[in-house]
């Protein structure tokens, strides 16, 4: 899949990658030199088979065909995107030259899909219904699009991947499960923590509209997944393991823990009961046997 952004002031075209920023900051993909744009305002990311615009946050906002952006917007070809007043037209040609991901066999394209095990975070807003209902949709779009770009920005810096964001929740993973690769995702899952309650902090003139703090669940799991190209251009996990991994991160609600581990992580990492303390086995929606479930009650250093 190609594609690329044409600013319309000067004709110049960018081609994008799966992961392109738009801000003033001369390290974003997409520099827009102009102090109305923050200095990380826009992301477009690659997910679900096509390419999504999120506002990260930005003061002045991004808008997409003259709507301001509040949740992540699928992008298709002739949009008129605008960051303060800088509009630059999207354009998706049709499939790239070379795709790496899939393997052609007498003229036809088979997925080359991957069986391996790997570390599995996911992350969800808690109370994030009530937050859309008592909070105006410019501050949550501000909110959320924040969260977006700290989530990414973590994960990268552990030597994770983001496999997609869903509304309100990350889903990302590593690609080796060792004592190094755990114990990273053990610090991802503080630091998204330690975001959340930054943004709190940071924003009263938007958290005084609610009574409800700015938290996020947390799940940590391991597990055999298939792992490749499912559509054109596109890489993801499937499997049982990732449903098991949003079914534990529902389950914080319940037992008044904001990061659980599941019992497979917890033997894969060394010195486990360091970090965490047992909650038994419990039921989760969706499967017939029951889950051992530990709470995290610290993190590596």
């Amino acid at each position: 899949m190609n594609a690329t952004l044409k600013r319309i002031e000067s004709g110049e075209e960018i081609d994008l990658a799966a992961v392109s920023i738009i801000g003033r900051s001369p390290e974003c993909q997409v520099v827009v030199a102009d102090p109305r744009v923050s200095r990380r305002h826009a992301m477009i990311r690659k997910q679900d088979g096509g390419l999504y615009l999120f506002d990260l946050g930005s003061f002045n906002g991004s808008y997409l065909n003259g709507a301001r952006v509040t949740a992540a917007r699928k992008l298709n070809t002739g949009d008129i995107l605008t960051f303060a007043e800088h509009e630059f037209q999207f354009e998706q040609a049709g499939e790239s030259g070379v795709d790496t991901s899939a393997e052609d066999m007498g003229g036809s394209t088979i997925a080359l899909i991957r069986s391996t095990p790997v570390i599995i975070i996911v992350s969800d807003i808690k109370g994030f219904t009530r937050l859309s209902e008592e909070i105006d949709a410019d501050s949550l779009a501000q909110v959320i699009g924040r969260w977006y770009s700290d989530c990414e920005e973590i994960i990268a810096n552990e030597g994770g991947t983001v496999d997609k964001f869903i509304g309100d929740s990350v889903l990302a993973y590593w690609t080796t499960v060792d004592e190094e690769s755990l114990v990273a995702a053990m610090r991802t899952a503080e630091a998204l923590k330690t975001s959340t309650e930054k943004i709190y902090q940071e924003r009263p003139d938007i958290f005084e509209q609610t009574n409800q703090r700015f938290e996020i669940g947390v799940a940590l799991h391991t597990g055999k997944v298939a792992y490749g190209g499912m559509s054109q251009g596109e890489f993801t996990l499937v499997g049982d393991p990732v449903n098991l991994a949003f079914r534990l991160e529902s389950l914080t609600r319940e037992v008044s823990h904001d990061v659980l581990m599941s019992g497979d992580f917890a033997r894969a990492l060394p010195n486990s009961q360091k970090y965490s303390t047992g909650l038994g086995v419990h039921k989760v929606k969706g499967r017939a046997q029951g889950v051992e479930v530990f709470a995290v009650t610290s993190f590596p250093e």
